[in-house]
């Protein structure tokens, strides 16, 4: 229950954070803005989810992640109302910083939820639900959207999507605690499993409490001489900025490179994001699995992460060679399943090496994903723009996907799973 709970919550803050990408061109020619003031509106969201990384995973660790996911979720589905009353490009900028800042708790509140509430075995399988989650939202956010557009205003959009948020902290607060022994629902036997602690009950109840501290920031900054640090950061700005162009530009580019209209295009851009949470679960099962069978966390991390990502590589670039929008987003969406195959080995390799800063270790993760994010959708609203104005390849898109994929493939190649990050057994310098 608490992994589906947490899973929904992804899938309403992809709900929220993804529709501005379906109602991108309405956006554009209601407000006058051009393709690359549209990349700084998808990109500034990642300057707020950027900077608030791990102050946001902080909140769960100094109050629990009953408290400070509700908060979280209630306060981006009342920005998502600020986003759809802008009427001009400085408030809608300034909305989607904001709401970025409000999301940025989302990814490391989520790990803490999966290192506090499943067994070491079973969390390749509890970060592929969230991840997958995320790409459910994002799925369906694009056909949704597309649909809603068809009969309603984007600004009507999205202030139904704001209410799906808000329902969701209400009902997690009520049926979720922190910890399992401090659910009312949770036997001895399921704390023991999940906890690996064979010790009182009453003991474990009260270890369980959320720790009253500040950020460690001492064991944080000998992070920055971990070699494993670097390649966990490295391939989560890589992934990201292969994902942020699915659910950002991508419907654009159909759009714009093959005439197809809006509403083809939202429908269409389903395909990728969905062949992402098939990867995603396929790779959470693969992950848990290679455990089990090897022993070995790095061949179930790095190993499926990094085979994953060189296969997504090849066969994006595959789409270069496609002759309709149609077979581009079939080899679009191929790539896409090995792209998400490596999500969960992130995630699980993260956990694996945090120890008791999860929360806060997750947040530089996902600080660093965050200025793949951030970087991504700006530099392509210039390509996209450079394009449409030299009657240029559009497969320069194409190719610049495919070397992030290959690039962040090569950055498995330096991370130790069995070594904290904290530990300067392998450091840099």
């Amino acid at each position: 229950m608490v992994l589906a709970l947490v899973g929904l919550a992804s899938s309403s803050a992809y709900l929220t954070r993804y529709s501005i990408s379906v109602a991108n061109t309405t956006i554009q020619g209601e407000l006058g803005l051009t393709s690359s003031e549209m990349g700084w509106v998808f990109s500034i969201f990642n300057f707020g989810y950027l900077i608030f990384q791990v102050p946001g995973g902080a909140l769960g660790t100094r109050y629990g992640t009953r408290v400070s996911l509700p908060v979280l979720s209630a306060l981006w589905s009342v920005i998502t109302l600020w986003t759809a009353a802008a009427t001009s490009y400085l408030p809608l900028l300034a909305s989607r910083v904001v709401f970025g800042a409000a999301q940025a708790g989302l990814v490391p509140n989520s790990a803490k939820v999966v290192t506090d509430w499943m067994p070491l075995s079973r969390r390749g399988f509890g970060s592929a639900v969230i991840g997958a989650a995320m790409s459910v939202g994002a799925v369906i956010t694009m056909g949704l959207t597309a649909q809603l557009l068809l009969y309603l205003d984007w600004r009507t959009v999205f202030r139904l999507y704001s209410m799906v948020g808000i329902a969701w902290s209400v009902g997690y607060y009520l049926l979720v605690r922190s910890r399992p022994s401090e659910h009312p629902w949770v036997n001895e036997a399921e704390r023991r499993l999940i906890e690996g602690d064979p010790g009182d009950a009453a003991d474990a109840k009260t270890e369980s409490k959320p720790t009253k501290r500040g950020l460690n920031w001492y064991r944080l900054a000998r992070m920055a001489r971990s070699l494993t640090m670097w390649g966990i950061c490295g391939q989560a700005f890589f992934r990201a900025a292969g994902y942020i162009i699915l659910v950002t530009w991508f419907p654009a580019f159909l759009e714009k490179g093959f005439g197809v209209t809006r509403e083809e295009a939202g429908l269409m851009s389903m395909a990728p994001t969905a062949a992402v949470i098939v990867g995603t679960m396929l790779g959470g099962v693969i992950v848990d699995g290679l455990l089990q069978r090897t022993g070995s966390k790095w061949i179930s991390r790095c190993g499926v992460a990094m085979t994953a990502l060189a296969l997504c590589s090849v066969v994006t670039l595959s789409a270069a060679w496609t002759g309709s929008a149609f077979q581009l987003v079939a080899a679009v969406a191929a790539g896409a399943i090995f792209s998400g195959g490596g999500n969960p080995a992130g995630w699980a390799v993260t956990m694996d090496v945090a120890g008791d800063l999860t929360a806060e270790v997750m947040g530089v993760m996902n600080m660093a994903g965050t200025v793949g994010g951030l970087l991504t959708p700006v530099l392509l609203g210039y390509l996209i723009e450079n394009i449409e104005k030299t009657n240029g390849d559009w497969n320069q898109v194409i190719y610049v996907a495919a070397a992030i994929y290959f690039a962040g493939a090569l950055c498995w190649l330096v991370i130790d799973p069995e070594v904290s990050v904290t530990d300067t057994k392998r450091a840099v310098g």
